[in-house]
C-alpha cells in the first residue's frame, strides 16, 4: 500500500487530506480497511470520501494531524501567507515541451482512469498543452490523469485526476476541512519555491476521484486580469466536479 501522509499534506500545503493509494490487487475485494498503524476502527470505506476526528486517528496520524494544525496557525499568527515548497518539487506542471498531444502518443500502459469530459467546463475555451507522462510501462495499470492548459493571459493551469474507485480511498481530518468544491471537503493553499515561484492550489476528492487543481499564480492577487481570482478558481473546480466523466477518445477534452 502506498500512502500520501498527513506529514506530507504538511509539506506540500495540503492540510486536510490524507489520501491513501491501493493497488489494485491490495483493493480487490475489500470494501473496507484498517488506516495505516491500526488494526481496528476507524474502517476506511475503499472508493469513498472518508471524513474523521483527529480523535478517531491512529496515534501516529494524530500526532501528524495535530502538527498541521500548529503549522497552520503558526503561519496565520506570523502573517505568512504562503506554504513553502522546494523548488524541484515534483507537483510543478512539465515543461510544455515535455507533453504529448493524446495517449496514443505516450507510453500509457493500461489507462483505468476514466476522467471528467472538460467540455462543458472554462478549460475548453483555454489553450489544450498535452498530458504529462505517466510513466507507465506497457501493461502497467494506470490510474492518474495531469492534463495542462494555458489561459489566454499565458498562465498555465494544471488538473490531476487520480482514480480512487475501486482503489483508494480519501481520508479527510474534520477539524482541518476549511473550504469546499461543491458539497467536498477541500483543500485550498498558495505555495511558493525560493526562486519566487507561485501556484495556487485546491485539492479536494469525491467519491471516485481524488482532484489537484492548480494554477501558476497567486489568484488572491492575479498578476493578470482581476477576473481570474480565488473566486474564479473555485467555480472552475465547482465545473470540473460536476463535469461527466469522458468516454472513449474525449480524454483532452
Amino acid at each position: 500500500m502506498e500512502t500520501r501522509t498527513l506529514h506530507d499534506a504538511a509539506r506540500s500545503g495540503r492540510l486536510a487530506t490524507l489520501l491513501l493509494a491501493f493497488c489494485a490487487c491490495a483493493a480487490a475485494g475489500a470494501e473496507r480497511v484498517p488506516l495505516p498503524g491500526a488494526s481496528g476502527p476507524p474502517q476506511v470505506e475503499v472508493g469513498k470520501v472518508n471524513v474523521f476526528g483527529i480523535d478517531e486517528l491512529p496515534p501516529a496520524m494524530q500526532d501528524e494531524a495535530r502538527r498541521a494544525m500548529r503549522l497552520d496557525a503558526e503561519r496565520s499568527h506570523d502573517g505568512l501567507d504562503f506554504d513553502e515548497v522546494d523548488e524541484d518539487d515534483w507537483q510543478w506542471p512539465a515543461p510544455a515541451t515535455a507533453l504529448y498531444p493524446n495517449f496514443a502518443n505516450m507510453n500509457q500502459g493500461r489507462v483505468l482512469i476514466h476522467p471528467r469530459n472538460l467540455a462543458g467546463t472554462a478549460l475548453s475555451a483555454f489553450r489544450f498543452l498535452g498530458l504529462e507522462d505517466n510513466t507507465a510501462r506497457p501493461g502497467e495499470p494506470v490510474l492518474t490523469i495531469a492534463r495542462e492548459f494555458e489561459r489566454p493571459d499565458e498562465v498555465v493551469v494544471e488538473l490531476v485526476e487520480n482514480e480512487l474507485d475501486g482503489q483508494g480511498a480519501a481520508v479527510v481530518v474534520r477539524e482541518l476541512i476549511h473550504d469546499r468544491v461543491g458539497r467536498w471537503p477541500a483543500v485550498f493553499s498558495v505555495q511558493r519555491a525560493p526562486s519566487g515561484r507561485v501556484r495556487s492550489v485546491i485539492d479536494w476528492a469525491d467519491n471516485g476521484t481524488d482532484f489537484t487543481l492548480m494554477v501558476l499564480d497567486d489568484v488572491r492577487r492575479p498578476s493578470g486580469s482581476s477576473a481570474y481570482d480565488k473566486a474564479w478558481m473555485f467555480d472552475l473546480a465547482r465545473q470540473i466536479e460536476a463535469a461527466p466523466r469522458a468516454g472513449p477518445g474525449e480524454e483532452r477534452h
